[in-house]
C-alpha cells in the first residue's frame, strides 16, 4: 500500500506537475515493489499524490499487470470532498486480502496505515511497516499528523528499516524486523548523454537546508572553465532561480524521470551530495542519493556520515556542507592521483552486494 507508481506511469504524469513533487518516495516503494516480485505476486494499492499543483483534476481508477505485480490504481482527484467521503472505501475495496497475505505499508501515510490495519482486522492479515524516516522529519505536516503516524505505526507486526534509530522509534513492542541500507537498481544500458561535455551533477531537494546553494557558491569559486554544474531537484525555494540566473554554466533541468536521473549520474564527472550533516535527522536518514550515484557509475563526493562508514574507500569525503570543504572535496575529485575507476567500480561493487534486488528480496523474505 503506497503512493508510487509505475516507473512509466510516473514518467507519464510528470508533466502535468505544475511544481516539482519530490521523487524519493516514487523510486525507494517502486524498487522495493519489483525486488519482492522476483519471487512474490504482488499486488499494490496505489493512492498517486494529487493536489493543486497537478494540473488534472482526476485520475481514475485503472488494473494493470506486468510480470508478477498487478498495479491497483485507485480513484484520486483535488476534491476534499471526494477525499473524505470515497477514498477510504476505495482502497479498502480494491482487492480481498485472505489470512495468508501479507500487507506492506508506507508508514509515513496515515490513510495508507489507517486503512491497512482496518483490512488487516477484517481478514486477520500481517501488516509489515516500511520505515523509511521519521515522522518528525517530515516538512509541511503537523505535530498531531506526526503523533498519529508515529503511535499507528508502532502497532503492526513487523518492520523493514532503512536505519537502526528508525527500528528503535517504531518497533517499541520488539517485533520481527530488518535492516537495509536501501534498494539500488543495476541498470544495463544507460543509453547516449543526455547532457554533454564535462559536468559536475546534483539532485534532491533545493531547499536551503539540504545544501545545494552552498555547492553553487564552491561551484562558482572554483571557476572550472570547462566543466558545468548539472542540477534536478524538487522544492525550489523562491530565490533558487534568481541564484543561479544568468550563469551560463550551471543548468537547472527540474525533476526527470529516474531513467533519465540515472543516466545523468552515470555521465557525471562526479555526483555529489552535499547536504550538511544533522544529528537528529541523520540517525533517521541514509542518504539514499549517495548509494545511487554510486549504483549508477558516478564518482560520488559526499558529506562525512556515519551511516555510510562501509563505503569509507570508495567515496571522496567533505568534511562538512560548508563551501570550502566542499571546494577541497571537488578538488580531490579531480585530481589526476584519485583513480577513478577503481573507486568507482568498488563502490557499485558495495552498493550491490549490500542493496541489489537479490538481496533485499531474501532480507524482506527472511521477514516474512
Amino acid at each position: 500500500m503506497t503512493t508510487a507508481q509505475s516507473q512509466e506511469d510516473f514518467a507519464n504524469n510528470l508533466s502535468f506537475w505544475k511544481a516539482a513533487p519530490n521523487t524519493s518516495n516514487q523510486n525507494f516503494h517502486n524498487k522495493v515493489i519489483r525486488a519482492l516480485a522476483l519471487t512474490n505476486q504482488v499486488d499494490v494499492i496505489s493512492v498517486r499524490p494529487i493536489n493543486k499543483n497537478f494540473e488534472k483534476s482526476v485520475l481514475n481508477k485503472e488494473t494493470k499487470i506486468k510480470d508478477n505485480i498487478t498495479w491497483h490504481y485507485v480513484k484520486v482527484t483535488q476534491s476534499k470532498i471526494h477525499k473524505l467521503l470515497f477514498l477510504n472505501n476505495s482502497i479498502k475495496n480494491t482487492i480481498k486480502v485472505n489470512n495468508q497475505d501479507i500487507i506492506l505499508v508506507d508508514t509515513l501515510n496515515l490513510r495508507l496505515l489507517k486503512c491497512a490495519k482496518t483490512i488487516s482486522k477484517q481478514n486477520n492479515a500481517k501488516i509489515i511497516g516500511i520505515c523509511t524516516d521519521s515522522p518528525q522529519n517530515i516538512s509541511f505536516i503537523s505535530k498531531n499528523y506526526k503523533k498519529k503516524l508515529i503511535d499507528l505505526g508502532r502497532s503492526l507486526e513487523g518492520y523493514v528499516c532503512l536505519t537502526e534509530k528508525i527500528n528503535s522509534l517504531y518497533n517499541i513492542h520488539k517485533k520481527p524486523y530488518q535492516i537495509i541500507d536501501g534498494i539500488n537498481e543495476e541498470i544495463s544500458d544507460y543509453g547516449k548523454p543526455l547532457e554533454q561535455g564535462k559536468y559536475i551533477y546534483f539532485g534532491g531537494s533545493l531547499m536551503h537546508e539540504y545544501g545545494v546553494f552552498n555547492l553553487i557558491k564552491a561551484f562558482e569559486e572554483l571557476n572550472l572553465n570547462d566543466i558545468n554544474l548539472v542540477i534536478c531537484g524538487h522544492h525550489e525555494p523562491a530565490d533558487f532561480k534568481e541564484t543561479i540566473k544568468n550563469k551560463t554554466n550551471i543548468h537547472y533541468l527540474g525533476v526527470k524521470s529516474y531513467n533519465e536521473v540515472a543516466n545523468l549520474e552515470h555521465y557525471s564527472l562526479m555526483a555529489i551530495n552535499p547536504r550538511p550533516i544533522n544529528l537528529s535527522i541523520d540517525e533517521y536518514s541514509i542518504p539514499s542519493k549517495t548509494l545511487e550515484f554510486m549504483m549508477n557509475g558516478a564518482l560520488t563526493v559526499c558529506v562525512t556520515n556515519n551511516l555510510l562508514s562501509h563505503y569509507s574507500n570508495c567515496l571522496i569525503w567533505s568534511k562538512t556542507g560548508n563551501k570550502q570543504d566542499l571546494k577541497e572535496a571537488i578538488l580531490k575529485a579531480l585530481d589526476s592521483a584519485v583513480d577513478r575507476e577503481q573507486m568507482i567500480n568498488l563502490a557499485k561493487e558495495k552498493v550491490l552486494n549490500r542493496t541489489s534486488f537479490k538481496h533485499i528480496n531474501k532480507t524482506i523474505s527472511k521477514l516474512f
